[in-house]
């Protein structure tokens, strides 16, 4: 029995230091990469919840388009601006010299909040609408010399916002909307 133990030199003992150095080293990695994954699907998922936001604002923005009258005034409130264009005089009070308006960061923008979603985002969707004049109803309506009533409608853009569960995913939505 002796003469075994003279023989014996500590290779188990070695061999299971090194395999538990392995495990412990698949443990940590796999801890990090789960970490690194539930962090992706939070993010994934906050966007997605931005995107909806901005969705359901859009929508609340087509509707209040879509019932708009004629001489609705189009002067910065309510959401409602009129059309910038290019080089429009930006010292002038009454033009919204930048254009898009919504891009301005020096204008006051009044966006219009809708009251949906409730506690799943950070702030409530938002959107404004511009007036973008008017636009045919179809191709046949403008061949007529005298353009008759009703061949052209109004267009607006509509541009709406929405943050996810913190405000570090933001989404702008827009549509061009033209009345029936």
């Amino acid at each position: 029995m002796n003469r075994l133990k003279k023989y014996q030199s500590g290779a188990a003992l070695f061999i299971c230091l090194m395999l538990l150095t392995v495990m412990t080293i698949i443990g940590i990695s796999a801890v990090s990469t789960s970490s690194l994954e539930e962090r992706m699907a939070g993010n994934i998922r906050n966007k997605h919840m931005s995107f909806q936001a901005s969705e359901a604002a859009l929508r609340a923005g087509e509707e209040i388009a879509a019932v708009l009258e004629i001489d609705t005034v189009f002067e910065g409130t309510d959401g409602l601006y009129p059309r910038s264009k290019y080089g429009d005089d930006p010292s002038d009070p009454n033009v919204y010299a930048y254009f898009p308006v919504w891009e301005d960061e020096v204008t006051t923008i009044n966006w219009q909040e809708v009251d949906t979603m409730g506690s799943l985002v950070s702030s409530k969707p938002s959107y404004i609408i511009e007036d973008f004049g008017t636009a045919p109803r179809d191709n046949d309506c403008m061949l007529d010399a005298e353009i008759p009533s009703g061949c052209l409608l109004p267009v607006f853009r509509i541009t709406a916002k929405g943050n996810g569960l913190n405000d570090n995913a933001e989404t702008i939505l827009q549509s061009t909307y033209k009345q029936l």
